[in-house]
């Protein structure tokens, strides 16, 4: 399916766009006296390849370097891993998570016909994400921006979707905007520890398509 897609994709042609997320995320636990207490800012960039096997269906993917976040709040306090050694968080903290990650995409996108200027589209896939930088603050201990590299996992997986619109500039260079919901599903924590977190974000997209 992959090499037949492939192959169709290059006969209807490639589409390259640059894009930025902006991004509001939250963490959740499903471990007792673990849970959310609050969202993080974050933001992404990179650049989205288009493989057309139809004037109306594309195959995407791409390359994005970005952070994610959240707070969790240790209602009966736990040990996290940071790099300097184990730190015991008191009963009722409130930790800060500041991850980096690689994501490589891979999904489907639909696209509409062309209304005037504008064209609708809407994709929804998976992404693979690769741990690069993972710190934590917490605040009562006065730690701030301290490493946690041992605590993240190095790998993680999430289903995302979305929709926008292209605006037409002329010829095939066009301005993106859009919404997109992302979750991964694959836990950040590492198995090393006694308490598990997913990620969920809701990010705007911006972007130049060429």
């Amino acid at each position: 399916m992959f090499l037949t897609v492939t192959s169709g994709a290059l006969s209807q042609g490639i589409r390259f766009s640059v894009i930025t997320e902006p991004q509001l995320g939250w963490l959740k636990s499903n471990t007792q006296g673990v849970s959310n207490e609050g969202v993080a800012a974050g933001f992404s960039a990179g650049m989205k390849a288009d493989y057309f096997f139809n004037p109306n269906y594309a195959f995407s993917t791409g390359i994005t370097i970005g952070n994610i976040g959240g707070k969790l709040l240790f209602e009966d306090g736990m040990d996290i891993q940071f790099d300097q050694g184990t730190h015991q968080v008191a009963p009722g903290s409130t930790v800060k998570y500041n991850l980096r990650y690689v994501n490589v995409p891979i999904s489907m996108e639909f696209i509409s016909r062309e209304i005037g200027y504008t064209t609708i589209f809407s994709n929804l896939g998976f992404g693979t994400h690769f741990n690069i930088r993972a710190t934590a603050d917490e605040s009562q201990a006065g730690l701030k921006d301290a490493g946690i590299s041992d605590e993240i996992n190095l790998f993680s997986m999430s289903y995302h979707i979305g929709a926008g619109v292209y605006y037409s500039l002329g010829g095939q260079t066009g301005l993106i905007a859009g919404l997109n919901y992302r979750h991964h599903f694959v836990d950040l924590i590492s198995s090393k520890s006694d308490y598990n977190a997913l990620s969920h974000s809701v990010s705007v997209r911006l972007g130049v398509l060429f």
